[in-house]
């Protein structure tokens, strides 16, 4: 195998990792809040917020 196949597919290693283990979950799930209002998060808010 030559080294630049090597390094070929190193990087491609890096990559797949970092789009598979580094996806940003919170800027997806504040979007989906953004979107969709979900019930449940409204419910979760006023709990919060709650003088219980």
């Amino acid at each position: 195998m030559s080294e630049q196949t090597i390094w070929v597919l190193a990087l491609g290693i890096v990559a797949l990792d970092l789009l598979l283990f580094m996806v940003p979950i919170v800027p997806f799930l504040v979007a989906y809040v953004l979107v969709m209002r979900p019930p449940w998060f409204k419910a979760f808010v006023d709990d919060l917020y709650s003088e219980t």
